[in-house]
């Protein structure tokens, strides 16, 4: 799913609050959440075990939350919105989070 159908079925659920979570679609974007993230992970590790520079570093234990997540998205250029999920979320990992 690229960043920009992500930010379009994301944003119709925001608007519903609490009822979102009842629609299918919030499961569907919670799995593809969760599939970037994943993928975004070994990546990372991929790039560390290369002896590349990480693409973000995220302290142990923090996290980005949902909204933040979703901002960050949407302030991607709109050339980003046409990519991966995965590469939208790492850039908004990497400007949240940069390795220094």
């Amino acid at each position: 799913m690229t960043v920009g159908t992500f930010l379009t079925r994301a944003n119709a659920l925001r608007y519903q609050g609490i009822g979102a979570m009842l629609s299918p679609d919030f499961q569907v974007l919670r799995e593809e959440a969760r599939q970037a993230k994943n993928q975004l992970k070994a990546e990372n590790a991929a790039r560390l075990a290369a002896h590349k520079p990480a693409l973000a570093c995220v302290p142990e234990g923090e996290s980005i939350g949902i909204e933040e997540m979703l901002d960050g998205l949407a302030a991607l250029p709109a050339a980003d919105k046409r990519r991966p999920l995965k590469d939208g979320y790492g850039k908004v990992l990497a400007r949240r989070f940069p390795c220094r």
